[in-house]
């Protein structure tokens, strides 16, 4: 099942579909801490932002009346004004410029993101999920999630949104038992990767099909070859965990 996973990220990731929504990420700014901030603080509806001129160049346009949001831009300074030559630059100070939501605009629409739910649930599954996870003390919780996530790793415990699959439940547990105190310390996109790949394993030996695990993966960044890298791991977690499932 990892070589099959494995070859499926690298489809998804050169999809017509996927090329042309990561395309579309890359053209928005990634905005600082301090200003993520500022938008929350004016908007609480936020989903995706821009400028007035970055929305122009995707073909959309701020409709009339809307009111910016309020964020800071670095205002930079040639080191050595007269020297041409010497690009370097320091911060001088910052300036306010102002953005706007997806929200408050018009025009050509925004690709949507490739399908990366798994929403199949098997009751019984899921029963015998749950039991493995108390039994190595990790609470499960049944609670509605922010936006579009579908459920939460909290060290020692996993919320999972009631629309949540099957795989979901596992990918959590997954990420409570490689991603503990004791484990080492590895990129976000290296965990996602680890805890998705585990759940695709386990729900697709117990005969789940239609699994967007491949999507998943691929959105985080991940490739076939840091699957490989990384089978151990995966396959002895996911081998721990369908065992217990089926004794």
């Amino acid at each position: 099942h990892i070589q099959e996973l494995a070859k499926a990220i690298d489809a998804a990731r050169i999809s017509e579909e996927m090329l042309h929504y990561l395309d579309m990420c890359a053209r928005f700014h990634k905005y600082s801490p301090q200003n993520v901030w500022l938008i929350m603080m004016s908007r609480h509806d936020v989903t995706w932002v821009a400028g007035f001129h970055k929305w122009r160049s995707m073909g959309r346009y701020v409709k009339k009346g809307e009111k910016g949001i309020a964020i800071l831009a670095p205002l930079m300074f040639r080191v050595d004004p007269d020297d041409t030559d010497n690009k370097s630059t320091e911060l001088g100070g910052f300036k306010v410029v102002y953005v706007f939501d997806v929200s408050q605009t018009d025009g050509e629409p925004l690709p949507e993101p490739p399908e990366w739910k798994s929403p199949e649930k098997n009751v019984v599954l899921n029963r015998k999920l749950t039991e493995f996870a108390i039994s190595h003390n990790i609470v499960v919780l049944e609670k509605e999630q922010p936006g579009e996530v579908q459920g939460r790793s909290l060290k020692g415990a996993v919320e999972i949104d009631p629309s949540a699959g099957t795989k979901t439940l596992v990918h959590e547990i997954g990420h409570e038992l490689l991603h503990n105190e004791g484990s080492p310390k590895l990129q976000v996109n290296i965990r996602e990767l680890e805890a998705e790949s585990v759940a695709y394993v386990v729900c697709k030996h117990f005969g789940m099909d239609g699994l967007a695990s491949p999507n998943y993966i691929a959105l985080h960044g991940a490739t076939a070859e840091m699957i490989m890298a990384h089978l151990e791991r995966i396959r002895n977690t996911a081998a721990q965990i369908i065992k217990a499932l089926e004794t």
